[in-house]
């Protein structure tokens, strides 16, 4: 697991999936605070893409980013959850 965390190839395909859902999901999105959890995914495989190839220059950053980017994880699924529970209430009959 740890050498599938520090893999370049694995950080830039996330970061590719990430982009690509957000463009796919940026028409369904109609006001400003349905894009918190997309933002929390791209900070979070920012972070890690950051963390991977800093970690080879300085290990104590790289953890840090490594740290980070598992917060911006946490906040995107509670993000998510957050959004599922605004829109029944927004917009259940």
């Amino acid at each position: 697991m740890n050498k599938l965390l520090r893999s370049k190839l694995v950080a830039w395909l996330a970061m590719a999936i990430v982009v690509a859902v957000i463009i796919m999901t940026f028409r369904f999105r109609t006001v400003w605070w349905a894009f918190i959890d997309e933002f929390f995914a791209f900070m979070a495989v920012f972070c890690q893409l950051a963390a991977v190839y800093l970690y080879s220059l300085n290990r104590y950053i790289g953890k840090k980013l490594q740290t980070f980017a598992t917060i911006f994880g946490v906040l995107m699924i509670l993000s998510f959850i957050g959004e599922y529970i605004a829109y029944l209430v927004i917009y259940s009959p």
